[in-house]
Formats: C-alpha cells, structure tokens, sequence
C-alpha cells in the first residue's frame, strides 16, 4: 500500500518535470520571435549615412547595395575624397586622377591603385578638382558623380553629364600631384677572358591635367668591350597632349631627339603634329594610334667626299602603344614609331620597343624589354662602309616609380 502512492508521486514530478522544460522553451521561443531587435541580425550599416572608421572600405556586411542618399558632412569630408564602388562599398583617400577612363586612386592602407571608371557609382571630393569636359571647357571645385551626373558644390553651382567628363585632376593645389616619374636600369659585365660592360637607362616622365598631358621619355645604351665603346645611343622623345573627347586627342607638339655614332647618325632631330585616338581603353587593355605630318633634321657623322652631310626633309610620323594586363601583376608593353621619310634620310625608319613589366613591389618592378632600330636605307660614312640595317638590344632590368 505504501509503495504504490509512493511511485505515483515520483511519477507525477517526472511528468511535471517535462511540461515545465517544454513550458520554458515555448516561453523562450516567444520571447525571441516577438522582439525584433533578437529575432533578426544585426541591421547593416548604411555606408552613405555613416562612413566606415576603422577600414578604409567598409565590410561587406555593412554596405547597401543601392545607396540612395549621399554621406551627410563631415563625415564624408574630413580632408579625404571618397569613392563608391558599383559593389557598394566605399573607399576613402585621395584622387590623383582620371584618364583613359581609368581613375588613379591613392589610399593609405592600399597604396596607388588604378580602377577602371565602370566599376565607381559615386565620387566625393573633399578637394577642388579640374575636370575636362567633352565640350573643350575646363571646371573646377569639389564635385560629386553619380551614374548619371556631375555636380560642383560651392557658390555657383553646376551640373553636368557623367559622360561629358573627359578627363579629371586635382585642381594643381598641389603640382606635384600632378606629375609621375619612372626610371629603369639594366646592365652587364663580363670578365676573365673578355672584358664587357653594358648598361642601358631610361626615364618617363609626365604630367596630366584634366585638359592635357606632357610626356617625356629618355632612353641611352652603352657597351664598352675590353675599354673600347662599341655601341652608344640616345634616344628622347617628348610631346603635348591635349583632351577632345574620351577617346580622341591632338598633339600639336612633338618632339624627338637621336643620336648614335654606331649608324652614323650624329644628330637627328624630328618634329611633327598628331591626331590621336584610342582603339581600345578598358581595365585591361588599352591601345592608342597617333600619327600626322612632321619635320627631319638629320647631320651625318662622317659623309663620302663630296656628300652633305645635313639632310632636310618633310616626314609623316605616327606612334601607337598598346599596354595589356596579362595579370594583375604581370603587363606587356609594345611601342612601335615608323618614319617615312626621302632616301637621303634613310627612307623608311622604325623603332620597336616591347616587354613584360612584373611587378616586385608598390614601387619596383622586373623590366624585360626588346629595342629594335631599323633604317631602310642607311647612309655610308667617310670610308665607304654601309651601317648594318638592324640595331637591336635585349635587355633584363628593374624599374622604380613614383
């Protein structure tokens, strides 16, 4: 008899027990549906209502993929340019610049880097920017671009289409913003049984504006074979550029300056007017043709008794360049330069330059580069001897730039 009410009893705690462990989780469960602030993750951060604080981009949590309302000031300000990417996300630091329909962007965590102008929605500028327009008119001030528009904040403000922009650089607050440099050395030496030292440098310099660049270029190459120089060139070109249209541009300034003893060239010294325009211009890939009427000075070493030597003659010049990204790191270069000239000036001339550029660093990079000089028609020296036709170096190097 006292057993059986014993066992009920145990029996009614244990089911007790149950109902109260499922009690306490259907309460729980209620609780967490019926508040929002636990039932659903965390809300994204919009990115134009707060600007990022600890990253320079903001996660990818924390973007809105449609942004519709622009970063109220300061927060977007405070001494940077912003940038939006077609992702979303936004990326804070300093414009150098856009041409080619590349923007040149410098972050501090990321460094320089080059983003093609497809992949940005948005564009704030906390400094005064000079941008190009389609039309050949140059406006300056702050800006913001959207996808469709281009708008100046200040006391007269101004709207434009995005795609009437040409080109886009800091105002020159700051001219050294506005300039690039790059110099590349490779060399050789050989000992023992032969004495040998090569060496071959080159300088590119340029400056972009919204309106124009200037491009200069110098390139030299000695070889010295038991004391003895055998081979010596010098080769600088420079030219302005100025902005019509996306793809199309005029030089109403070029200049180009050679000289190599080796082909009996002295001195030569060419001057020409292009039009240029862009084949190709994309992220990867961009290729530009240029060409028009010129001018030739040519002053010959040593001549045959009885021959000039200076020369004069009307020349049609063109140039093209082709740059391709194999990969992020890895660039293949060609530049390709014909002259056509008369035949005391050596006719048909050419200069070929291409290679790989493999980036070591930020700032340095492997060099392998091909040169190639050809005249058609090379002119004798004093005693009769005829210049080889081809001129060519292959060259392994490193560059720096800045």
């Amino acid at each position: 008899m006292d057993t059986c009410p014993k066992q009920l009893f145990f029996c009614a705690i244990h089911i007790m027990g149950d109902n109260v462990r499922r009690l306490s989780l259907f309460a729980v469960t209620a609780l967490v549906l019926s508040n929002p602030v636990l039932s659903a993750e965390p809300a994204a951060v919009n990115p134009a209502n707060t600007a990022p604080q600890t990253s320079p981009i903001a996660p990818a949590a924390s973007v809105n993929k449609n942004p519709t309302k622009w970063p109220k000031a300061p927060e977007y300000l405070d001494g940077w340019d912003w940038i939006q990417f077609t992702s979303g996300e936004w990326l804070k630091g300093e414009i150098i610049g856009l041409y080619d329909q590349v923007l040149d962007f410098d972050s501090d965590q990321l460094d320089d880097l080059s983003i093609d102008w497809d992949d940005v929605a948005r564009v704030l500028s906390s400094q005064s920017m000079s941008i190009r327009l389609e039309s050949g008119d140059t406006v300056i001030g702050p800006v913001k671009i959207d996808q469709k528009t281009l708008a100046f904040a200040g006391p007269v403000k101004s709207q434009y289409s995005r795609s009437a922009i040409v080109s886009m650089s800091a105002s020159g607050e700051h001219e050294l913003d506005l300039w690039q440099f790059r110099i590349g050395f490779a060399g050789s030496v050989k000992g023992g049984n032969v004495d040998e030292r090569s060496f071959d440098t080159d300088v590119d310099l340029t400056r972009r504006s919204a309106r124009s660049r200037f491009a200069f270029s110098y390139d030299a190459g000695t070889t010295e074979v038991q004391g003895v120089r055998t081979e010596e060139s010098h080769r600088a070109n420079s030219r302005y550029d100025v902005f019509i249209s996306p793809r199309t541009y005029w030089t109403p300034g070029y200049v180009e300056y050679f000289r190599d003893r080796f082909q009996n060239i002295e001195h030569r010294a060419t001057v020409g007017v292009f039009i240029g325009y862009y084949i190709a211009d994309s992220d990867r890939v961009t290729w530009t043709v240029s060409g028009g009427p010129g001018y030739q000075y040519l002053e010959y070493t040593t001549a045959p008794a009885g021959s000039d030597k200076t020369e004069e003659t009307p020349a049609l010049l063109a140039d093209t360049q082709l740059e391709y990204d194999i990969t992020g790191d890895i660039t293949y270069t060609l530049k390709y330069q014909p002259q056509f000239t008369n035949n005391a000036t050596g006719n048909y001339k050419h200069y070929i330059e291409t290679g790989l550029n493999v980036d070591l660093t930020d700032r340095l990079e492997l060099t392998l580069s091909y040169d190639w000089n050809y005249t058609d028609k090379p002119q004798a020296d004093e005693n009769g001897i005829i210049p080889e036709q081809d001129d060519y170096t292959i060259s392994v190097g490193v560059a720096w730039d800045y």
